[in-house]
C-alpha cells in the first residue's frame, strides 16, 4: 500500500514541478517547491523502503527553501557562513543516507539546488535546477519511480519559463 502511496505522491510531484517552473514570482516558486519537495521525500521513503539520502537531501531542501524564503522577506543576503553551513548539511545528510554508489547523485543534485535557491533572480533558478533535475533524473531510473516524470517535466517546464520569460535582446 505504501508503494501506491509514494507513487501517488510523485504525482503531486509532477504537478508541483510544472506549476513552480511556469511561476514569475520567486516566493511563489519557493512555496510550491516546499510541496514538490516533501512529496518527493515520501515519494523515495515509500518506493526504496529506507530512509537514505534521496529523503535526507529533500528535507534539508526544504529548510533551504525557508531560509531563502526569509532571506528574501528581509531583503538580505544569504551569508557566506549559510552557504557553507548548507553545503555541509547536504554532502553530510547524503554521506549518512548513503545505500549504494547510486546514492551520490541526490548529493551532486542537492549542490545545485543549493546554489539555485540562494539566486535571487527566477531565471537563473531555472538555469541552475537543470543540473539538480537530470541528477534525480538518472537516481529515479532505479527503482522506478513516477518522481522520474517530475523531474523530466521539471527539465521541459524549465527550458518553457526560460523562454518564456528571457530578456529581448533590445531590452
Amino acid at each position: 500500500m505504501t508503494y501506491y502511496i509514494g507513487q501517488a505522491l510523485g504525482i503531486l510531484a509532477i504537478v508541483m514541478t510544472i506549476l513552480m517552473f511556469q511561476l514569475k514570482n520567486k516566493t511563489h516558486m519557493l512555496f510550491v517547491n516546499i510541496i514538490s519537495n516533501a512529496a518527493v521525500a515520501i515519494n523515495v521513503l515509500f518506493i526504496k523502503n529506507e530512509f537514505n539520502s534521496g529523503v535526507i537531501i529533500c528535507l534539508i531542501a526544504i529548510v533551504q527553501i525557508i531560509v531563502s524564503y526569509i532571506h528574501d522577506k528581509k531583503g538580505v543576503e544569504v551569508t557566506l557562513a549559510e552557504k557553507i553551513i548548507f553545503l555541509a548539511l547536504y554532502i553530510v545528510g547524503g554521506l549518512v543516507g548513503l545505500t549504494g554508489p547510486k546514492e551520490i547523485l541526490p548529493i551532486i543534485a542537492a549542490i545545485f539546488y543549493m546554489l539555485a535557491m540562494f539566486q535571487k533572480n527566477p531565471q537563473r533558478i531555472r538555469y541552475i535546477l537543470l543540473g539538480n533535475m537530470s541528477a534525480w533524473v538518472i537516481y529515479f531510473i532505479s527503482p522506478f519511480s513516477t518522481s522520474i516524470f517530475a523531474q523530466i517535466a521539471g527539465i521541459i517546464s524549465s527550458v518553457i519559463g526560460i523562454l518564456r520569460y528571457r530578456k529581448k535582446a533590445n531590452e
